[in-house]
């Protein structure tokens, strides 16, 4: 699958706007689409009964009012508790996959979608499988095919999708590869983009151009100088927690 971004740098709300508000709840991502976010960056995992929820820890502390492993909890048992940085009168549940996905149809937003649950050398081969095929199962549900980019450090993940769907999807992975765990095929084959963790390493970036993979950087580049280098060096899409402080950068700098 191919795709031509409309502008020189493109921009993906980390999580939403997590600085304005809790990540991976509906809040923060609505904040993002109002910012200007061109795609939304968030983790899926499956609860017990298998229900795609937007949570990036293996466990409810960090983000939420609640304790546990999201993978031995319902989601009616999770729907119970409340997210961090809510209010008794304004309570803020984690929000399922398809709760997202139901705001970016509406209003032609992309999704970058990390799914999180990894194949473990086995021993979680199965709800890996599930949740991929879920989240592909919803993304069709709601007309997302071509607004939509998988994303993991497991490369079984991707592997898995691009197998059952060839060509169908964009898919994200991490330069250099070693970042990335279960590399069977060459991701050369199948990437579209690759996030670079070395943003300063011009070697790296040529490395990816030459592949014809776009080569995009993360949250760590919040300052407009940073942006501007990672920008001459070939970036192609930035993720930030703040699209709105982002996309002015960009705009100081002629980009936008």
């Amino acid at each position: 699958m191919e795709l031509n971004f409309p502008y020189r740098m493109m921009v993906a709300g980390h999580k939403g706007n997590c600085v304005k508000f809790c990540e991976n709840t509906m809040p923060a991502f609505r904040a993002a689409v109002e910012d200007g976010a061109d795609m939304i960056e968030c983790d899926v995992r499956l609860t017990k009964d298998l229900v795609p929820i937007l949570m990036h820890d293996e466990t409810l502390e960090r983000t939420t009012l609640g304790s546990g492993a999201v993978r031995d909890m319902t989601y009616d048992e999770i729907l119970q508790i409340n997210t961090k940085r809510c209010t008794q009168d304004n309570p803020i549940k984690v929000p399922t996959l398809e709760d997202l996905l139901i705001l970016l149809s509406e209003n032609n937003v992309m999704l970058n979608l990390e799914i999180k649950e990894y194949y473990r050398g086995g021993e979680n081969k199965e709800r890996c499988e599930i949740c991929c095929d879920k989240c592909v199962e919803l993304v069709e549900k709601y007309g997302m095919g071509d607004k939509m980019v998988f994303n993991s450090f497991d490369a079984y993940v991707l592997e898995y999708i691009e197998e059952k769907h060839p060509k169908k999807y964009l898919h994200h992975g991490f330069y250099p590869y070693t970042i990335m765990g279960n590399v069977k095929r060459n991701p050369d084959e199948y990437l579209f983009c690759a996030c670079i963790f070395d943003d300063g390493n011009k070697e790296l970036y040529d490395q990816l151009i030459a592949k014809g993979i776009q080569p995009w950087v993360g949250a760590g580049v919040k300052t407009k100088e940073h942006l501007a280098k990672c920008i001459e060096l070939g970036a192609r899409l930035v993720t930030t927690d703040n699209a709105e402080s982002t996309l002015a950068q960009l705009s100081e700098l002629g980009i936008r």
